[in-house]
This record gives C-alpha cells, structure tokens and sequence, in this order.
C-alpha cells in the first residue's frame, strides 16, 4: 500500500515538474520580435536581405523614325519583327524579335540557368539587325552592358547602362517601269541634276521631298512627294494622263472601328461599295505588318482571308480615281508576297501593275488611276496585304 502510494507522488511530481518547464506561462522580458498583427500578415514588406530573385525582362527598344532625325518623337511608331542579337560574355549569342508593341525581351537572373543574362561582373553587347534596305538612325547599332549584384532586386542584378531606343527608317527610293521603246524620260527632284532613266524597270536611291517624272520631249508624267518610305510609280503610260477629279476622298480605316475591333466597311461609306475591305485594329491579329503598316490612329484595313478587294462607286455609271495608298504584307512568312493593282472601266482594263511587299514597312504606292468604275487588289499567293490612307477622288462629296 504504502508502496503504491510513492508511485503516486512520484508520477504526480513528474508531472508538475513537464508543465513547468513547457507550459508555463513566461514570467521573463518580452520576445524582441513583436507580434505580426493581421494586417502586416497580409501586407507583408519584403525582407531584402533574404529574399530570392527570378527572371525578368530586360528589353531592347525598335521604332520606326518616321521624320528620320535619330529621335524617338511624336508620330514615331513601334517596329515589330526587328531582330536583335545578344553576345554573351563566353561569345556565344542568344537572338530576339521585337514583339507588336516593339521589345525585344532578353531574360536576367543572377546565376540563372536557361536565362538569357546571368553574370555580374561581364560584359553584354545588345546589337540589332537592319532589315535588308533599312538603316539604324540612332547610331547604337550595338550597345553594351555589365551588370551588378544588388540584393534585393527582382532579378538580383542591375545595370547602369540599358539598351537605349534603337530607331530605323527605310532607304527612300522610287521604282516603276518605263514602257517599252520609250527613252530620254528622267527623274526630276527638289536638287541636284536629273536622273536619267532607260527603258524597263528601275529603282533610284533619293531623297525627301517633290519628284517628277519627265519624258524624253520634258513633258510631264507623273509626281509624288517622297516622305517616310519608298515609293512605286505604278502603270507608267507614254499616254497623258486625264485631269483628276475634283473630289478628293481619304479611306484611313479609324471611323469603322466605333463598333468593334474589326468590321467591314458597307456599301457607300465614303461614297464608295467595297467587297472583302476589312477595316481592323492594328494589334488584333498580333502580325507585324499590321503594326508596321500603320500611318496613323489604330484602323488598318486588310484583304479578308488573302481573297481579292473589289471597290467600285456607290452609284452605277458614276467613275472614281484611285490616286494612291500604303501598302505591306501582313506576315513574315509571306515575305515578298506580290500584289497586284488593276483599274477597270466598263469591263476594259485601263491600269494594271504589281509590285512586292514587306511586313517590316510600307511601301506607297502612287498609281493614279484616273476615271475607273472598279479597282482591284489582290495578291499572287492569297496572303493578306495591309493598307492605309487610300486616297480616292470622285466627282462630288461622299
């Protein structure tokens, strides 16, 4: 009996003595990290000295100078599909396109593993890679970069030197055909002597501002003001061409655009009827030459499905001009896609020409079409051209 008794005191001592030493409440000073209320659990800072980095974009910058002066200002657009290059300090190169809004996006991460930027400490060269017949007006075709550790920062490395804005802009040329037999014609331009042009297909390098076109006799054939891009005479005639008429009408695609991102444009608008002329926002269907192509707002209008573009005049018997308009092609992959202008009246073919097109920029096309009942566009291989700023003349307002 009395045996069991100690037992009891025993066990009933032990006891005591595990909830003095684990359960007790603490009678000594505070903790020194305070309480975490529910708001700062939610609302948490960031711990810099222990927090992790991840990847992050670092991005190289292409837009097209359109007034070609080496800045990026108002009515400069971005310039999608434009390669960039990226040398590693080892030399071996990582390689990026420039996306619809412009960036080239290269990964960092300090010790990264499949990242494209990974080292503090070495040098990285950032160079693009101007489309055949562009140039760099910028003057940093290649730019250089060394990174440092900084902890804390989202991809635990920074620079002092970010890629800088890169700006291109097309050679400015004008092409066409002189008609066979015809000779002494020239180009005319706002200086210098003129260029004397032989029979059969040319491209002559000029420079901004008013062109004319002369045939061997000096008369006048056509014109075009040359601004941001190339330009093709089309359907050159040792014909005179008829005076124009009086009305002129612009087609720059933004009015359609109220209801949705893209729709068609009905019978009438502008005074015109229109078959398979879509008008669409540039960055809706995220091709190149939409974004490329554009002249101004948001509107482009394309060919829908790569099918041929018929416009006539609203009126039967009623006949319209078609003065000119931008053109590109809307994908990469149909690099050089033909296209091919025809100006009708009265079932007869009055104006046929066809040129190339690119995704990278537009090309005008200056075709003076005068007195047709029915325009046609269409391209070789049914891929989707792109275009802007049609420019159309009709006899009274729409």
């Amino acid at each position: 009996m009395l045996k069991n008794l100690f037992a009891l005191v025993l066990l009933a001592g032990s006891a005591l003595l595990l909830w003095w030493l684990y359960l007790a409440p603490e009678s000594g000073p505070a903790a020194s990290t305070p309480p975490v209320s529910r708001e700062q659990a939610w609302y948490p800072q960031r711990d810099w000295e222990s927090a992790p980095s991840a990847a992050l974009n670092l991005s190289a910058f292409a837009f097209r100078d359109r007034n070609r002066n080496g800045v990026m200002d108002g009515g400069d657009l971005p310039m999608a599909g434009v390669a960039f290059l990226l040398e590693r300090p080892a030399g071996d190169l990582r390689a990026q396109r420039s996306n619809i809004n412009g960036y080239a996006n290269f990964s960092v991460r300090l010790r990264g593993d499949d990242e494209d930027i990974t080292q503090a400490g070495e040098p990285y060269h950032f160079e693009v890679m101007p489309p055949p017949g562009w140039q760099v007006t910028t003057g940093n075709s290649r730019q250089a970069a060394t990174f440092s550790a900084l902890q804390g920062s989202p991809a635990g490395m920074v620079t002092d030197t970010p890629p800088a804005v890169v700006g291109l802009a097309p050679d400015l040329t004008i092409s066409g055909v002189v008609p066979a037999g015809a000779s002494g014609w020239q180009l005319q331009g706002p200086v210098g002597d003129p260029v004397a042009l032989a029979s059969g297909a040319f491209r002559v390098a000029v420079q901004a501002g008013h062109w004319q076109l002369l045939d061997g006799q000096g008369r006048f054939v056509r014109e075009v003001q040359v601004s941001e891009a190339p330009v093709r005479l089309a359907a050159l005639s040792t014909s005179p061409l008829p005076a124009p008429l009086p009305q002129q009408v612009q087609l720059d695609f933004e009015e359609p655009l109220r209801r949705a991102v893209i729709d068609k444009l009905p019978r009438g608008y502008r005074g015109l009827g229109f078959d398979y002329l879509l008008a669409v926002d540039n960055q809706h269907y995220q091709g190149p030459g939409y974004v490329n192509l554009l002249m101004g707002g948001r509107g482009v209008g394309y060919n829908s499905s790569g099918y041929p573009v018929t416009v006539t005049h609203a009126q039967p018997g009623e006949v319209f001009d078609f003065e000119g308009g931008w053109f590109a092609v809307a994908w990469p992959a149909a690099e050089g896609e033909e296209l091919a202008l025809e100006g009708w009246r009265q079932g007869q073919r009055l104006y046929h020409d066809s040129l190339p097109l690119s995704h990278l920029g537009p090309v005008w096309v200056q075709a003076d079409f005068r007195g047709i009942d029915e325009l046609r566009l269409s391209t070789r291989h049914y891929w989707q051209f792109v275009t802007d700023n049609l420019q159309f003349r009709r006899t009274r307002p729409p």
